[in-house]
């Protein structure tokens, strides 16, 4: 089976992988990494690179996407002047995807991309220092450089329990 992505760009080659990243510090949500002071906050750009995960910006995406992951080209593609919040979000997302080798896409699979970039996206504590500025989702989000989407998401996994803090 393929993913819905994977024959759009016949005409693409991945031939040249990022270098393996060394020296990074441990990192919020990945290898463990907690909310603390010793954990850079969650890069998405660095953990594609930390998996020799190449993101290839291409603006003939089709119009309901802004990032697809392709299991045959084992890249993420990304639509070109995304809105930070947006690329961040998207490429989180979509490392998720390739971690589970996700082909073709489904709700769960969406959803559960969904919650793994929102609980790497989101510190608690930067919630924390938030909450006493605003209380408005939309500009914690922005502060938070992540979509409000990703933002509800987080909220509705610390309402179930799933995520401490804050």
């Amino acid at each position: 089976m393929t993913s819905a992505y994977d024959n759009y760009w016949d005409d693409i080659e991945i031939t040249e992988a990022l270098e393996a990243h060394h020296g990074l510090r441990l990192m919020f949500g990945v290898d463990g990494g907690g909310d603390s002071a010793c954990v850079a906050d969650y890069d998405p750009w660095a953990h594609a690179e930390i998996l020799d995960l190449p993101i290839v910006f291409r603006d003939d995406l089709p119009e309901d996407a802004v990032a697809a992951f392709s299991a045959a080209h084992q890249a993420i593609f990304v639509r070109p002047n995304l809105h930070a919040a947006v690329e961040r979000c998207a490429l989180a997302h979509e490392i998720v995807h390739f971690e589970h080798n996700d082909i073709g896409t489904d709700d769960l699979q969406e959803e559960r991309a969904d919650r793994i970039a929102a609980r790497r996206l989101i510190r608690p504590s930067r919630l924390e220092e938030l909450a006493s500025v605003t209380d408005d989702p939309a500009v914690v989000a922005l502060e938070m450089n992540v979509t409000e989407k990703i933002m509800r998401v987080w909220m509705r996994l610390h309402r179930a329990g799933l995520i401490r803090g804050f």
